[in-house]
């Protein structure tokens, strides 16, 4: 027996070798590769490399497995305490918490039809009829019922319950339970609904000459269509007031000369009111393939996404012709922004793991153990939450670019992420989980710029006098941000402040200055001066640079970094 073991040991590291040896060495030997082609190797990480630490679910829970002929991953609805969804025709109800299944309702019903409101969890079936089904006792009654018994989604606003069938849409009072009207879908159109105050704003594709993306307007108290948003229009990208931003998106010719149009559109006509192009096309190149693959408004702010991967920057005040934006390049393809004052890019490198660039100084940010392509990016609070297409999920700070947890799973594609209380949402293909999440993926964070200001300690002293200001300054870049009003009373200026226009007026001596806030150019005796950053409100203040201040006011302005106190010197004539 000894012996034995021992010729077996040899037999198998020749084996080995015979192995190792066939991709390298041409032989006739019937133990080599015949004929073996080409090869590629990707130098990767190891599974031993990454120590994220693998998380353990609170509870997991079987769904609907998608299949070839049902791709839809129609997420689950998260109540305050309950998630609801639809498994094999029935609605159930689980507990956030413990995951333990407290209900079950009905037959046949649809995915995309669970909703919540109050106390009552509403769901439709295949054959156009409503239940409202009460989320303790899990009981249920029929409330509504289309006439053409077909049944595509529904959604809730302002008390109000919205049924999209085939043909139409309807409106019921959930309070009563009364039907308050219908209109034809031919006049409202079947695509996303969008809720503004007054109104319902509904997209949808048609086809013609050549397709467009249009919008139709109903007006939510009487479902009377108000207006249909001419030409072809992608997204809504903001609504102020009367003024609805769209990104234009008729198909671009040899006549392109942006690679974006927006057009500003009044809410209560559809009229054009304006429209403005953002980043010149270079003439020597097709515009068709100049088009900005994606275009946001935040705040004041929007962003313009070149093919090329570089962002734009600009305030909507601006005139995008006459300022010079603030970008933001990358070699790495894009994937979404701006959050917490960043854009996000895959890596460059086989699009293994993605980084973000910070939009002041576009500084990296890099997202631990990421390492596969990523499925599914979600931002809710200080968390990013990442579904990769080898199966991973990822929990990660947005802030810092520290994971705090990873999970694999059996899944390419994901629903987006949820979070209820401190329990995060994970649907894949095939399963529903419930993750503990830590603390600070929990605290609320600033997107856009405004995400980076940062509280600071500082005192004020203004002609050798220390002051006492009863709001905190804010740090940005490397700029101490301070409340504006506050120190102009303080150094004995007048500001005045026009709400419609958003422009500050300070009169100090015989100067006057004109700022707008978010814009980064001053008026002053009639000439424009670039500043370095525009006034931004925060929490309902206004703050400025005191850089800034002290050029266009001609005040002189020291940081005293051992006694953290500003030093304010007026000129008044």
């Amino acid at each position: 027996m000894p012996k034995y073991k021992q010729i077996s040991m040899i037999g198998m590291l020749a084996a080995s070798v015979a192995l190792t040896s066939a991709g390298s060495l041409d032989t006739a030997s019937a133990s080599a590769n015949k004929n073996s082609g080409p090869s590629f190797t990707l130098q990767s990480t190891f599974n031993t490399d990454n120590k994220v630490p693998i998380a353990t679910p609170l509870w997991s829970a079987e769904i609907d497995k998608r299949t070839s002929e049902d791709r839809l991953l129609v997420p689950s609805v998260v109540g305050d305490k309950n998630v609801y969804y639809i498994k094999s025709g029935k609605l159930i109800a689980r507990s956030i918490e413990t995951g333990k299944t407290l209900w079950l309702f009905g037959s046949g019903l649809r995915p995309a039809s669970v909703v919540t409101s109050g106390n009552f969890v509403y769901v439709g079936n295949s054959n156009g009829v409503v239940y409202k089904v009460n989320q303790s006792t899990g009981k249920g009654t029929q409330i509504y019922q289309s006439k053409d018994k077909t049944m595509a989604f529904m959604k809730v606003d302002a008390g109000m319950l919205y049924v999209f069938s085939e043909s139409s849409l309807t409106s019921i009072n959930l309070a009563s339970g009364k039907l308050k009207w219908t209109v034809d879908s031919d006049n409202a159109g079947r695509g996303e609904i969008i809720f503004l105050d007054d109104m319902l704003l509904i997209s949808t594709l048609e086809s013609g000459a050549t397709m467009m993306n249009t919008f139709y307007a109903i007006d939510k108290a009487t479902g009377k269509s108000l207006w249909r948003l001419g030409g072809s229009h992608d997204k809504l990208l903001k609504a102020d007031g009367d003024r609805l931003y769209f990104r234009n998106d008729w198909p671009f010719n040899g006549f392109s000369t942006h690679a974006a149009q927006i057009d500003i559109i009044n809410k209560k006509t559809g009229k054009e009111i304006g429209s403005r192009g953002y980043v010149e096309n270079n003439p020597n190149i097709d515009p068709s393939q100049q088009w900005a693959q994606d275009v946001t408004i935040e705040g004041a702010e929007i962003y313009i996404v070149t093919k090329e991967n570089q962002v734009y920057s600009y305030n909507l005040a601006d005139n995008p012709d006459e300022v010079e934006a603030v970008t933001v390049g990358d070699a790495g393809s894009y994937l979404t922004g701006p959050y917490n004052g960043k854009f996000f890019f895959q890596n460059d490198t086989n699009n293994l793991g993605f980084h973000g660039r910070k939009l002041v100084d576009q500084s990296y940010v890099y997202y631990e153990g990421l390492d596969n392509p990523a499925s599914q990016v979600n931002f809710i609070d200080s968390g990013m939450y990442v579904g990769q297409t080898d199966g991973e999920i990822y929990a990660l700070n947005v802030s810092t670019g520290n994971a705090k947890f990873r999970f694999q799973t059996s899944s390419r594609n994901y629903a987006p992420f949820q979070v209820a209380g401190k329990t995060l949402i994970v649907q894949t293909e095939d399963k529903l989980y419930g993750f503990r999440l830590p603390d600070e993926l929990l605290e609320p964070i600033g997107s856009g710029i405004e995400g980076e200001f940062k509280k600071v300690q500082a005192g004020l002293m203004i002609n050798g006098k220390k002051k006492e200001l009863k709001t905190d300054m804010l740090t940005f870049n490397n700029r101490m941000f301070v409340p504006m009003r506050l120190l102009m009373q303080e150094i004995g200026a007048e500001v005045s402040y026009d709400a419609a226009s958003k422009k500050v007026k300070i009169t100090y001596g015989t100067e006057i200055v004109t700022l707008t806030e978010n814009s980064k150019t001053a008026t002053k005796a009639g000439n424009n001066i670039p500043i370095s950053y525009g006034p931004k409100t925060l929490n309902g203040i206004l703050y400025a640079p005191i850089g800034d201040l002290d050029k266009l006011l001609e005040i002189d302005v020291e940081w005293h970094q051992k006694q953290r106190i500003i030093a304010v010197t007026t000129k008044v004539k």
